[in-house]
């Protein structure tokens, strides 16, 4: 059994109108805003800077939800259960940052 990952990329595009390269590179290019996020977050709330906080949070929010709202607004026909992960990714995502902010 031979996966040709070339054409899979090619029928994902044809199939649902989105490019999963772009959707990887819009996830990986959220990583630094993530963790960076984070601290920033952390730091505000040490010193209760709370206009920081705001601030931060609303990149996290982004970084995470980023990659997701281009499958939203240039996908079409994708199956249910590609919602049902990408839930249970934002989900996993906004429960392990309310974990990391807990321990702060």
């Amino acid at each position: 059994m031979s996966l040709d990952l070339a054409a899979w990329l090619a029928d994902v595009r044809t199939s649902y109108h989105v490019n999963p390269l772009i959707f990887g590179a819009l996830y990986l290019i959220g990583v630094g805003p993530f963790w960076f996020s984070i601290y920033k977050i952390v730091a505000g709330l040490k010193r209760r800077d709370f206009r920081q906080v705001r601030i931060y949070g609303l990149v996290l929010a982004v970084a995470i939800v980023l990659p997701f709202a281009y499958v939203a607004v240039f996908g079409r026909n994708l199956p249910l259960w590609f919602w049902g992960v990408a839930g249970l990714i934002i989900l996993s995502s906004l429960y392990s940052v309310y974990r990391k902010l807990k321990k702060s």
